[in-house]
């Protein structure tokens, strides 16, 4: 017993951010569990247990997406007038209850109910947990705190997935219920953490805002997001543009994606701690930016050489490009969290990182389309869309210096008058 207290407190001591950090970590990873299993069974539940088809499975995904769009907003408005820790904690219950429900679902009329209310709090859990990690954690700890949780959801997606796979083998409605209800308990246990979770400080009052959609006239910080949701593309890169890549302009075999796909997630679960250096300031993450840009333009680069070569190598071709796109994920993540941090303002975190994952999301539904454009068209897509890397990531100590020159010429709030002793 003793040498297991002794293990839980090197953890603590490991992790950014100490007993705070650790309790961060659990989360995370067991978020990441129940939505990987979730995402193993999600489309053969649908398609097999309950009989719908590709096209309503994808008529309800859509729903429910612009839904999410649609309610980010007023979710990030409601965390800055109530605290990001109680939205996450209702989040994360109406969640579970979902997927409670979701084992029952029969009809299309249901699956869409079901996905649709699972839409009105999609797209809110990521900006929350950010800005629950900025109130929990010390300032210097924030972005190496989120550095770790982003690692451990690799792990625990993959944890995820494993089980997700019993399901699978299972193969009848039992087996996929019990994923799906595993993902409820995941965000039960969820809710319980977050809510027991510590906050250093709320908000001086004269700090709050209600009902403020300033954001959406600042312009500095539209612009990093709108940069950092172009150098986000790396996701789809990964999922779609290199696999249709190697399927449809090389001689490599298709089994070599799987193998690729595995160096990625290995060393972001590696090095995302490492890259996430230096990010504390706007100068150090438009830096990691300029590096997001230059690597994902790397990649791009090696890709239009890799059909021109043997197989062999190819083959050392295309890990020279998941190397590089790795390290495009790695920095944009790192500057990205970073700087969406500090360019928030103060009182107005939660619609502010709202409105900086909103980018990321409809980069999310636009990129599909982007990418099989630049498939087709072949060397000049690549050419291109590396050019569009570079020129966002070159852009980014631009706005940086710019959001830095409105934030220094912003009235400071007056300060919270001292309580009586």
């Amino acid at each position: 017993m003793s040498d297991l207290w002794q293990r839980v407190r090197g953890w603590r001591g490991s992790v950014p951010g100490g007993a705070v950090g650790l309790r961060l970590a659990v989360m995370a990873m067991i978020d990441a569990v129940g939505t990987g299993a979730f995402l193993a069974v999600s489309v053969p539940f649908i398609t097999r247990s309950v009989g719908l088809s590709e096209g309503k499975l994808g008529l309800g995904l859509t729903l429910s997406a612009a839904i999410a769009l649609a309610t980010a907003i007023p979710i990030g408005i409601l965390a800055d007038r109530i605290g990001p820790k109680k939205v996450l904690v209702g989040v994360s219950l109406w969640r579970c209850a979902c997927f409670v429900v979701y084992p029952f679902v029969q009809n299309l009329w249901q699956f869409l109910t079901v996905v649709c209310l699972l839409g009105l709090v999609d797209k809110a859990a990521a900006p929350m947990e950010q800005a629950l990690v900025g109130q929990a954690t010390e300032a210097d700890d924030r972005v190496r705190v989120v550095a770790v949780l982003r690692a451990l959801r690799n792990v625990g997606f993959t944890v995820g997935a494993l089980l997700g796979g019993i399901g699978l083998l299972i193969d009848n409605r039992a087996g996929y219920a019990g994923i799906l209800l595993l993902n409820a308990v995941s965000f039960a246990v969820l809710a319980t953490l977050a809510s027991r979770l510590p906050v250093l400080s709320a908000p001086a009052k004269s700090l709050r805002r209600r009902f403020s959609m300033s954001v959406l006239r600042d312009g500095s910080f539209l612009s990093f997001t709108g940069i950092n949701a172009v150098l986000t593309m790396h996701m789809t890169l990964l999922s779609i543009g290199i696999p249709l890549w190697i399927v449809g302009h090389t001689e490599v075999s298709s089994a070599m994606i799987a193998p690729l796909v595995a160096v990625n997630t290995v060393l972001a679960v590696a090095l995302q701690v490492r890259a996430s250096r230096n990010t504390e300031t706007i100068a150090g993450a438009s830096r990691a930016l300029v590096r997001a840009g230059l690597s994902l333009a790397l990649c791009c680069l090696l890709l239009v050489a890799a059909p021109k070569l043997p197989v062999v190598l190819a083959v050392g071709v295309l890990l020279l490009a998941m190397i590089a796109l790795t390290g495009g994920e790695l920095f944009q993540s790192a500057g990205g969290w970073g700087g969406s941090y500090l360019l928030a303002k103060p009182g107005q975190e939660g619609v502010y990182l709202s409105v900086f994952w909103l980018g990321v999301a409809i980069q999310q539904i636009a990129a599909p389309v982007l990418v099989s454009v630049v498939v087709t068209t072949g060397t000049t897509g690549w050419v291109v869309l590396a050019a569009l890397f570079a020129v966002c990531g070159f852009a980014a100590p631009v706005i940086g210096r710019w959001a830095q020159a409105q934030a220094d010429s912003r009235p400071r709030p007056e300060p919270e008058p001292a309580a009586a002793t």
